[in-house]
């Protein structure tokens, strides 16, 4: 997964750089570097990413497809 495919997931939940970053777990930094791109999704992150979201190609193809839409 990389930055740009994270930040859809943000988007598709509607919600901005600190909720989703209080959603998941994570600080807002981080949600800021890795949509720039400054900082990989790591193992930890993704683990929380499909805590709460069912990241399945279905999902990912769907988000892909909502990118193209916006």
């Amino acid at each position: 997964m990389n930055g740009e495919k994270f930040r859809l997931i943000r988007l598709y939940s509607s919600m901005n750089q600190r909720d989703f970053a209080e959603y998941i777990g994570v600080s807002t930094a981080t949600v800021a570097h890795i949509e720039l791109g400054n900082r990989a999704v790591t193992p930890m992150v993704k683990s929380k990413l499909a805590a709460k979201f069912d990241l399945t190609d279905d999902f990912l193809s769907y988000v892909e497809k909502y990118r193209r839409l916006s």
